[in-house]
C-alpha cells in the first residue's frame, strides 16, 4: 500500500492537471461540469491516500461532524463491497481477473451513489423542516401585519388618527412587509414539493381580495374595488397557497397603476376549459407610448399562474383604462 501511496503522491500535480484539461475538454464539447466539480480531484485523491494508510480506521476524536460521518459511511460502503465481491468470486469462481475489475468498478460506482443519495436525502428533509419553519413565521407575521393594517385603517375612518406623515409611512411599511411575507411564501410553494392542486372556488378568492384593499392601500388613493357579481359555481384547479397571492399581487398591481379616485372592477369569465378574473381599472397611470410601468407585484402573480398551467396578461383600454386578466384551468376541465 505504501507503494500506491507514493505513487498517487508523486503523480497528484500531473493527475490534477489532466484532469483540468479534461473538464476544459468537456466544456469546449457543450458538456460543461458543475463548477465544484473541478475540486473533487484533489479532495478523492487526499481520501484514497487515507483509506491506502489506514482503510478501515476508527473516527479520530475533534473530527468535524461532516468529516466523521462521511469517514463512517465510507467504511460501512467498503465493508459491504468487500462482502459482495467476495461472495461473487467465491459463487463464479472462474471469474476472470478482468471480470474481477469489473465488478470493483461497479460496486465502487453503487456505492459512491448510495453514499450521495443519503447525503441528498438528507439535505432534503433538513430543508422541508426549516421551509416548514419559515412558513410558520411568516404565516404569524403576515397575521399580525394585517390585524395592525386593519387596526390602522379602523381608527382613521373612525378619526382617532389624522392622515399624518407617520400614519401613511406606518401603513405603507405593514403593507410593504405583508408583500415582503407573501412572496418568501408564494416563493417557498413554487420551490417547494411539488403542487397540491385542488378545486378553488373563485367567489371567495374575490371577496377577499376585496377586504384587503384597505390594507393595500386603496382608501389612501381614494380607489374603490368593487366585485362585480362573481360566478359562484366558478373553480378553478389549483393550489390554493398560489392563486391567494396571485389574485393579491394582481389586485397591487392594479392600485400601484390606478389614479385618485379611480374604481377597479373585479369580474369572472368562463370559457370551456378556462376560469378567468379580470382585474379592471378605469383610470390608469400610463408611460409614454400608451404603456404600463414595470410592476413588479406582477412576476410572482405570472409565476403563480404559469405553475398551474395559466397563464396572466396586461393589455390598454380606450381612454384611460387598462386591464389585467388572470386566467386559470377551470374545475373539470384541465
Amino acid at each position: 500500500m505504501d507503494r500506491m501511496r507514493d505513487a498517487l503522491a508523486r503523480e497528484r500535480a500531473q493527475l490534477v492537471e489532466r484532469w483540468q484539461r479534461q473538464l476544459r475538454a468537456a466544456a469546449d464539447a457543450g458538456f460543461a461540469l458543475d463548477g465544484a466539480t473541478a475540486d473533487v480531484l484533489p479532495k478523492l485523491l487526499e481520501a484514497a491516500d487515507r483509506a491506502l494508510h489506514r482503510r478501515f480506521r476508527a473516527v479520530g476524536p475533534g473530527t468535524p461532524a461532516a468529516a466523521a460521518d462521511a469517514q463512517r459511511a465510507a467504511m460501512q460502503c467498503s465493508l459491504l463491497r468487500d462482502f459482495l465481491s467476495d461472495a461473487m468470486v467465491e459463487t463464479v469462481p472462474e471469474m476472470s481477473p478482468g471480470d474481477e475489475r469489473t465488478l470493483g468498478d461497479a460496486l465502487a460506482h453503487a456505492a459512491v451513489e448510495v453514499l450521495v443519495r443519503r447525503a441528498l436525502e438528507r439535505e432534503h428533509a433538513r430543508r422541508r423542516r426549516d421551509a416548514a419553519r419559515l412558513t410558520g413565521l411568516a404565516h404569524a407575521l403576515g397575521n399580525s401585519a394585517t390585524a395592525a393594517s386593519l387596526a390602522l385603517d379602523l381608527l382613521r375612518r373612525r378619526g382617532a388618527t389624522a392622515g399624518s406623515r407617520a400614519v401613511r409611512l406606518l401603513m405603507s411599511s405593514l403593507s410593504a412587509l405583508r408583500d415582503e411575507i407573501e412572496d418568501v411564501l408564494l416563493d417557498e410553494a413554487l420551490s417547494g414539493d411539488g403542487l397540491r392542486t385542488t378545486r378553488v372556488p373563485l367567489a371567495p378568492m374575490l371577496e377577499q381580495a376585496q377586504s384587503s384593499a384597505a390594507e393595500l392601500g386603496a382608501a389612501a388613493k381614494n380607489v374603490r374595488v368593487v366585485v362585480s357579481a362573481p360566478q359562484r359555481q366558478l373553480s378553478v384547479n389549483a393550489d390554493p397557497r398560489l392563486v391567494r397571492p396571485a389574485v393579491r399581487g394582481v389586485l397591487r398591481a392594479a392600485l400601484h397603476v390606478a389614479r385618485s379616485g379611480a374604481v377597479i372592477h373585479l369580474e369572472t369569465e368562463a370559457t370551456a376549459k378556462t376560469a378567468r378574473v379580470a382585474f379592471a381599472v378605469s383610470h390608469c397611470r400610463k408611460l409614454h407610448g400608451n404603456r404600463l410601468p414595470d410592476l413588479l407585484a406582477l412576476s410572482l402573480a405570472r409565476r403563480a399562474a404559469k405553475a398551474n398551467g395559466g397563464s396572466l396578461h396586461a393589455r390598454m383600454r380606450r381612454g384611460d383604462g387598462c386591464e389585467f386578466h388572470l386566467a386559470l384551468p377551470r374545475s373539470g376541465h384541465r
